[in-house]
């Protein structure tokens, strides 16, 4: 290493130094760590250099978040639980040094995000992720080593500097005045604790501030070089001195005296760094020799020492920084490496019974014993736990009830010390036993042999009879005194009186061979080789699924305690659900999410699949005994076992397309980018394997997605747009982050993304349809012209051969009659007559000549409409003395010529019928010609048309409204006898007006003159 911030260190090895060169990438793929249980209770994991740890870990501090901080000798580094990430300082800026040997939250222990990093030999810095502030000489730092930071109780933060003590001002660093009473110099470790008095070791001497005080004072109490101070929970101060080992200093009250400090002093703990755990044990980095070491208290006198070197797993001897975080994990930092140390919630027997198969007994009273092959008893309770086994055997000596015990074929029973064997009767002497169930201290079950259950009462076995003769394979008894037997075949019957109820598949009973049984108030557990059954009241048995397959299979051990917990000893470990929990599941046909306690959390084995006691036995201490293949375990149930802080989430990098950056706020990501990976993790520690996330994507997640354990979101097939990414996490007893983190980011859009194409592809599309309206409409009109022309054809041969034969015909029909009526021959009454009818010949003959002339000619002939219309009134006025008062609104622009003709004779028409049939004393005609439609307006004051006649196909109304349908216009009467009639014709301009052609057009376009 490049600098040596501690004396002791002169002593490693100089092959260190080239371990720097380990940690020169930024992020580090973590192999998996290697786990051992070296320490009694204890898991150790262990992250080595060559697996992706940093070397030369000096400090260790977790922020508010979870995060774990490293100070090394190669820079700052973090760790996530998963993988380590050097950190690079701020853009723009640079650390002084990458030799860092302490940290300190800004703000204190609860920390705003921020860092104080103490270098080797280059001053300090404040650090936060945006901002990196760096203080040497000029700002008030001296040189030298600056081992320790400290806010006293007004917030203000002080550094522990080999050149003199420190305060910062916010600005800059300022040294205490000589009014404090402390030395300048040699200033060691620096300390706030819980009661205000603040502690300085400096010249080799131990000063304090009492609360209140504006000086400090010398404690008279010496210490060596790099000794250092932590905090008890009890709120006492602990010394780690060099040569004289380790020893209270102070509580609430002030120092301790010198008589207490030395019979409490630890000689042979000679330690670099101290640090106590919630349940008041004290661990410490050791030194010379190096490695770890557990203390374990009675009160105030240490009842144990325990010892982890590198022998054991540790990743290297020397050890510097220990920390317990938040949850409760000890973090030893080494030269070669990260330690973590968890404490199990199962703990393993050490001493005492070495065969599982017949170990464990609760007797009356609600204690637990355990015993061996010589059937000598241990006693379990909890105070005599980590005593000699001698020492466990002379307290069950002592027992104050009888205490049932057996040797696979014979019953035992064991009072005040003394051991009493009880066979069997014949015929079953020697058979083996498959179940066994000790009632009270007189009474006892037996399942013996291939039929036989027997029961021991009254001193004397007797065989009963009320059940048949089928060897069961557990017992159990229920609260009303029920006994319970379950069977190899899967069934399950109640004992109860003289009554034997039989319960099996049609029952909804299924979980094979029946393996263990509880009664627990209404609620009837069935364990069986295959799953579990559950049964509330006197329902249906009903299957308990979960969401973890084959934990609730080879259940030989069940107990419930008395906070609403069921505790499952199975083939897949410990097993923990809450009977709330498991009603409501089976009321709802739900799965239910257990809680495993496996090998991690220190089962040395699985529950035994045979033997006829249960595997899970509750003490009346609050002890769960458990009987595995590989010995004895117990767990408190006391204790909650429950990881009760919720984990923080760190989102960190982005992947898109081949670039890898960190998600910040905001970030905008470039065009084109559709597919994305996200890398996010929980800031749990404590079993990060076992942390479950779930996150969503706004505008594309309507729900959240479960990702089980994946710490990665891939999304695919994205917009441009804006979006925040959320994601929560859950530690391992499902503990829910309080608020997801999120992120927001934009994607920008490509040129084919933008709304301004967008637009133009509107525009386009517009463009289209409009010229698609424009095509269709000059083939309608190419349509409309082509079938009038037709019609006029036809028109012209039909008044062409009505002219050439009805007319001509006609007409010579008359001059026949016309001869017949002249000559002498005729009387006069015929040629009366004939003269009428030549009268009534003559005038159909002139009308037909004008229906003729009508079809033939084209009355319009491209004249203004309101000449046209007054040429027809001026025509037909003869027949009347009907004045005509003909009104125009607007310019008569030039009109299509078939529309034209239309229009007039659809006019023509309803003129002619008010001269002819409306009696009408006037007509008004009316034009009006607007920009988006005609209106032609004819009334009169005539003597109207009945209801009855107005729909009808009356005076060429039929015709007048054929013509408005294939005009494309809407034609209106109104009329009410004595009050006239009016005909309205609204006719859409572009059926009627040629529109000027535009200044341009396109190739392909044609107007209607073309």
């Amino acid at each position: 290493m490049r600098g040596r911030p501690f004396p002791f260190l002169r002593r490693l090895p100089a092959l260190l130094s080239c371990l720097l060169l380990l940690t020169a990438l930024p992020v580090f793929a973590v192999q998996q760590p290697a786990v051992s249980d070296g320490m009694p209770g204890y898991q150790h994991t262990a992250w080595r250099v060559g697996q992706g740890a940093p070397g030369d870990i000096w400090d260790i501090v977790q922020d508010r978040q979870g995060m774990l901080w490293l100070a090394t000798g190669s820079g700052l580094y973090r760790f996530d639980g998963r993988r380590f990430e050097r950190q690079a300082a701020p853009a723009g800026t640079r650390f002084p040094s990458t030799n860092m040997v302490t940290l300190g939250l800004d703000g204190g222990d609860g920390g705003d995000g921020g860092l104080w990093i103490g270098y080797f030999q280059a001053g300090i810095s404040q650090f936060t992720q945006e901002r990196l502030r760096s203080f040497g000489r000029p700002q008030g730092v001296p040189v030298g080593v600056v081992p320790r930071f400290a806010h006293d109780r007004n917030g203000r933060l002080w550094a522990a500097v080999n050149g003199g003590l420190r305060w910062f001002d916010g600005h800059r660093w300022q040294q205490p005045p000589a009014s404090f009473g402390l030395p300048q110099r040699r200033v060691q470790w620096v300390l706030q604790d819980r009661h205000g008095t603040f502690w300085v070791l400096a010249d080799l001497q131990i000063w304090r501030r009492p609360p209140g005080a504006a000086r400090f004072e010398a404690t008279g109490i010496a210490v060596s070089q790099m000794a250092s101070l932590v905090e008890s929970p009890r709120g006492e101060i602990w010394l780690a001195d060099r040569v004289r080992g380790t020893s209270p200093l102070a509580n609430a009250h002030g120092l301790l005296p010198a008589e207490e400090r030395e019979a409490r002093r630890l000689p042979g703990l000679v330690a670099s760094r101290l640090q106590f755990t919630a349940d008041g044990a004290l661990w410490a980095t050791l030194s010379p020799h190096g490695g770890v070491a557990r203390v374990t208290f009675d009160g105030q006198q240490a009842m144990r020492m325990e010892r982890f070197d590198a022998a054991q797993g540790l990743t290297a001897t020397s050890a510097v920084p220990v920390l317990a975080d938040r949850e409760g994990n000890i973090w030893v930092g080494t030269n070669l490496g990260l330690n973590r140390f968890r404490a199990h919630s199962v703990q393993t027997l050490s001493v005492g019974p070495t065969d599982p198969y017949r170990s464990l007994v609760r007797a009356i009273d609600g204690r637990v014993y355990g015993y061996g092959e010589d059937l000598k008893l241990f006693d379990l309770r909890r105070p005599l736990l980590g005593r000699s086994a001698a020492q466990l055997q002379a307290a069950a000596r002592q027992a104050p009830t009888p205490v049932w015990q057996f040797d696979w074929i014979n019953l035992a029973r064991t009072v005040s010390g003394h051991t009493t064997l009880i066979p069997l009767p014949a015929p079953f002497t020697g058979q083996p036993l498959h179940a066994l169930l000790f009632a009270d201290a007189d009474q006892a079950w037996a399942c013996a042999g291939e039929r036989a259950v027997l029961h021991y009462t009254d001193n004397r076995w007797r065989r009963e009879t009320r059940l048949p003769e089928q060897a069961c394979s557990s017992l159990a008894r229920t609260d009303d005194g029920a006994l319970l037997l379950g069977y190899a075949d899967g069934t399950l019957r109640r004992l109860h009186g003289a009554t034997v109820n039989s319960y099996g598949a049609t029952e909804g009973l299924s979980v094979g061979p029946v393996t263990a049984l509880l009664q627990h108030k209404d609620l009837l557990l069935v364990a069986g080789e295959a799953g579990l059954a559950a049964r509330f009241g006197n329902g249906r048995f009903l299957p308990v699924r979960t969401d973890m397959a084959g934990v609730l299979e080879g259940i030989t051990g069940m107990v419930a305690d008395a906070n609403g917990l069921l505790w499952l000893n199975g083939s897949r470990g410990l097993v923990r659900l809450q009977v709330a929990t498991l009603r409501s599941a089976l009321r709802n046909d739900q799965a239910i999410a257990p809680r495993l306690f496996d090998a991690v959390d220190g089962m040395p084995g699985i529950a035994l699949q045979s033997g006829p006691i249960p595997t899970a036995v509750l003490a009346a201490d609050g002890l769960l005994w458990l009987a595995t293949n590989q010995g004895l375990a117990w767990l408190d149930t006391r204790q909650s076992h429950i990881n009760t802080m919720a984990p923080g989430v760190r989102i960190g990098d982005v992947l898109y397309g081949s670039t890898q950056a960190p998600l910040q706020e905001g970030l905008r990501l470039p065009a084109g980018t559709t597919q994305l990976q996200i890398d996010y993790v929980a800031l749990s520690l404590a079993r990060p394997e076992r942390n479950r996330y779930r996150y969503r994507l706004s505008g594309v997640d309507d729900a959240w997605q479960e990702a089980g354990a994946s710490t990665r979101a891939y999304y695919t097939n994205l917009a441009p747009g804006h979006y925040r990414f959320e994601v929560e996490a859950a530690n391992e007893d499902g503990i829910w982050s309080s608020t997801p983190a999120s992120r927001s980011f934009h994607i920008a859009p490509t040129f084919l993304q933008t709304a301004w194409f967008k637009l133009l592809c509107v525009c386009v599309v517009m463009a289209a349809l409009a010229l698609a309206v424009r095509v269709r409409s000059r083939q309608l009109a190419a349509l409309f012209r082509a079938r009038l022309q037709e019609r006029n054809g036809e028109r012209e041969r039909i008044a062409r051969d009505l002219h050439d034969t009805l007319l001509q015909g006609s007409q010579g029909l008359i001059l026949r009659l016309h001869a017949i009526s002249q000559s002498a021959q005729t009387p006069e009454p015929v040629r009366t007559q004939l003269e009428s009818a030549m009268l009534l010949a003559e005038r159909n003959l002139a009308e037909g000549r004008e229906r003729v002339n009508a079809l033939r000619d084209a009355p319009f002939a491209g004249r203004d409409l309101a000449s046209a219309l007054a040429d027809v009134h001026a025509e037909y006025a003869g027949q009347g003395t009907n004045p005509l008062r003909l009104t125009m609104e607007g310019t008569p622009p030039p009109l299509q010529a078939e529309a034209a003709e239309e229009v007039f004779l659809i006019g023509r028409e309803a003129i002619r019928n008010a001269l002819r049939h409306a009696q009408a004393s006037a007509i008004e005609v009316e034009l009006s010609y607007g920009t988006r439609c005609f209106l032609l307006h004819v009334r009169d004051d005539g003597v109207g048309i009945a209801n009855d006649n107005a729909g009808g196909g009356h005076w060429g109304m039929q015709g007048m409204r054929e013509r408005a349908q294939r005009l494309g216009a809407e034609l209106q009467l109104w009329t009410r006898p004595g009050l006239g009639t009016e005909v309205a014709l609204s006719v859409p301009a572009r059926r009627l007006y040629h529109r000027h052609p535009p200044r341009w057009r396109w190739p392909w376009s044609r107007t209607s003159h073309d």
